[in-house]
């Protein structure tokens, strides 16, 4: 069965949900949907919200400058939170992959697996919530590789998912809940695979279930991991 991994991380020093509504101009992200309804009917449009409002957003987050706090704390957590947990030192992604999730829009990622779109095998994932989520406002993941059995991930604000993303499909669904979803997600390699830690470990080791159809091919160059923390 594939397993997600939490990593706690204190929000008062990592305050990432209000760099994240400060970019987006909001006073709360769960609202986020009542905001953007409110502003299109302000300037005369029609209230509704749509797949197309979602990457609208997630546009504006990541183009945000390197020196944007967000972006800062982006940096501090994977090296003061996520890289000690995996031996101390790791190479991830310069810029992480915002996401926008309004309530009452439709899903805003097809099920997929990272490597069909990497080719490496060896990249773990993290997944960084900025609001409380649960049932279809979050993460699914298939329970058993190449299952399809796909459930949600709960997860608080100030935790950070770690799982298998590079051959576990996942995705989501469409967001039926009252709570609007912004998160972020990167990829990332422990430096040193004799100190990767338990985490890694756990994972790499239930890939043990995975048939031979579902295994990727051999890794090669994809996608950017210039940073090390």
């Amino acid at each position: 069965m594939i397993s997600a991994h939490y990593v706690p991380y204190d929000t008062r020093r990592l305050p990432l949900a209000g760099a994240a509504a400060q970019a987006l101009g909001v006073a709360r992200l769960d609202r986020l949907a009542d905001a953007e309804r409110e502003r299109k009917r302000d300037s005369g449009g029609r209230p509704r919200l749509g797949y197309g409002d979602n990457l609208r957003l997630r546009a504006r987050l990541a183009a945000l400058p390197a020196a944007h706090p967000l972006l800062v704390l982006y940096n501090r957590l994977v090296r003061e939170v996520v890289a000690p947990a995996f031996g101390g030192s790791i190479s991830y992604n310069a810029s992480p992959t915002f996401r926008v999730h309004m309530a009452g829009t439709p899903s805003v990622s097809a099920w997929h697996r990272d490597a069909d779109v990497t080719g490496r095998l060896d990249y773990l994932t993290a997944w960084v919530p900025f609001v409380d989520t649960f049932e279809s406002n979050g993460l699914w993941v298939e329970q058993h590789y190449g299952a399809a059995d796909y459930q949600p991930v709960p997860a608080a604000y100030g935790e950070v998912v770690i799982f298998d993303g590079a051959l576990a499909r996942h995705g989501s669904q469409p967001n039926r809940t009252h709570v609007s979803r912004v998160s972020l997600d990167f990829r990332f390699v422990p430096k040193d695979p004799r100190r990767r830690g338990a985490i890694a470990d756990a994972i790499l080791a239930g890939r043990s279930a995975i048939g031979p159809g579902e295994r990727a091919g051999t890794p090669v160059p994809g996608m950017d991991l210039s940073a090390s923390g």
